[in-house]
């Protein structure tokens, strides 16, 4: 099955949109390290009588401009924090450039350790073997031409069932999946609406500025980017990932991202219900005379026709643990995406987002917004 982000024109328009990581203090003076502990400010945890239970250094905000970065110094390491983006060229981080454009991982680390050390006048190594990650953030913007089509798909994305995609937190105009999880963990947002957010906090708050200031009309044109994000958390670095962190790959990150989102949104084809049976013949096993097995495309279909009847809750309540698992999976390698049985309808989010223009730079997203207007 052709997936939504293969041979896409212009390629992936991805991003690293955010990086920790943590050194060990096994690595530096004693000291040294005692002396920038006492620099830094405390959180101290107080039992109701009095008791001094722990203490930690508070993560400091480490800016140049508005170039910003977060540090701390805990008992055991030296945690660094942030979107390389923003210290990257301007510090736009819907588009971003060099390294964390390139996905790039050791790039990134080797920038984020440098302007903490230069801001900072912590000696840290550079080296990324020294180095542990314990979350990388994988984006792509997706131009769907304006904000009510990315609320209209968000609006299916937020009824999308299946294991790793149920929805475990929703707030305006974004949709998380498994926000708490160590391992993986996804979002869908309107980006031009958190830009919005994002200044109205820093003017009236008074809280960190963007790195970027970002003026009307781009705001406008971000509204119709639909962002898809990929947290590779700290369980997944530790156990998952098949190489060391500094060994990954563009593609590396790539394919965990499509991995992740694919087989949400589905294939290429958009298909009505009577190609379903046919293509479910076409994947289900082989009886001993080659032939495929028409009762396990039967089944399967008929609970395509019970979860658009009666929906996804009800359908799964009344079918057997594995009749609905072994249905579900001949469905999905029939070409249906979560989305669409989810919904028990042939979704047209696959549609939108293979329409959907990448784009690299704001030059282009203006080109692409002018087309669409």
């Amino acid at each position: 099955m052709q997936r939504f982000t293969k041979k896409r024109a212009g390629g992936l328009t991805m991003l690293i949109d955010w990086l920790s990581l943590k050194i060990s203090l096994e690595y530096f003076d004693v000291e040294q390290v005692r002396h920038w502990q006492a620099q830094q400010d405390k959180i101290v945890k107080i039992s109701r009588d009095g008791v001094h239970i722990w203490e930690t250094c508070a993560w400091d905000s480490v800016r140049s401009d508005s170039h910003q970065l977060a540090f701390q110094i805990t008992a055991n390491h030296i945690r660094i924090q942030g979107s390389p983006a923003r210290i990257i060229g301007d510090g736009d981080n819907v588009f971003s450039a060099g390294a964390a454009a390139a996905l790039d991982l050791v790039g990134c680390q080797s920038l984020m350790v440098r302007f903490i050390a230069q801001h900072t006048g912590v000696d840290l190594p550079v080296n990324p073997k020294l180095w542990d990650v314990t979350r990388v953030d994988v984006t792509e913007n997706l131009f769907l031409g304006s904000l009510a089509a990315v609320r209209q798909a968000l609006s299916i994305l937020r009824d999308c069932e299946g294991g790793r995609y149920r929805v475990s937190q929703q707030a305006g105009d974004s949709v998380y999946w498994s926000h708490r999880s160590r391992l993986r963990s996804g979002k869908a947002y309107a980006k031009g609406a958190e830009l919005i957010h994002k200044m109205k906090q820093a003017s009236t708050q008074k809280l960190t500025p963007l790195a970027r200031e970002y003026s009307l009309y781009e705001i406008q044109m971000a509204s119709g980017l639909l962002r898809l994000e990929l947290k590779l958390g700290a369980q997944y670095w530790r156990e998952r990932s098949s190489q060391k962190w500094h060994l990954t790959q563009p593609d590396d990150l790539k394919h965990e991202w499509e991995s992740y989102f694919s087989r949400m949104i589905g294939g290429a084809e958009i298909m009505h219900d009577q190609d379903i049976y046919s293509r479910l013949l076409k994947v289900v096993d082989i009886d001993d005379k080659g032939k495929p097995r028409e009762s396990q495309a039967k089944a399967a279909f008929s609970l395509w026709c019970l979860i658009k009847s009666e929906g996804w809750e009800k359908s799964k309540a009344i079918t057997t643990k594995t009749t609905w698992y072994r249905n579900i999976k001949h469905l999905r390698n029939a070409g249906l995406s979560d989305a669409d049985i989810s919904k028990g309808n042939i979704v047209q989010l696959r549609q939108k987002v293979l329409q959907a223009v990448p784009v690299t730079s704001w030059e282009q997203l203006h080109n692409v917004y002018q087309l669409a207007a």
